[in-house]
């Protein structure tokens, strides 16, 4: 069962995104290195220092949730709703009050 208490809000579904991506331990998305060290935030979302490449970057950095405008905690969401349910995404369109061009590119990547 999906615990949808986690995306009632943008801070709750950054969270969610920081533990299921860290995981196996934080890494540099651009050079592999795991020298890294946090770095300020950015709205929700943590950000980390890489000693080695000396890049910034936070935890949606090189997934598909990168440079999205729609927020974390509709996009997961979506995401579950489409692809457990079988929503299409013009139904979710309606119930998200978001583009049907957004969430179909999103859905696309």
């Amino acid at each position: 069962m999906f615990p949808f208490e986690v995306l009632r809000s943008e801070a709750s579904a950054a969270n969610l995104l920081e533990q299921v991506r860290w995981r196996d331990g934080l890494y540099c998305p651009r050079c592999r290195s795991e020298s890294v060290i946090k770095h300020g935030s950015y709205r929700e979302y943590q950000r980390y220092l890489c000693k080695d490449c000396d890049r910034t970057f936070n935890d949606k950095t090189g997934t598909i949730f990168a440079h999205a405008k729609i927020g974390l905690d509709k996009l997961l969401f979506a995401f579950y709703a489409f692809l457990r349910f079988n929503t299409s995404i013009n139904q979710l369109d309606a119930e998200l009050t978001v583009s049907y061009r957004s969430l179909r590119r999103r859905v696309e990547q």
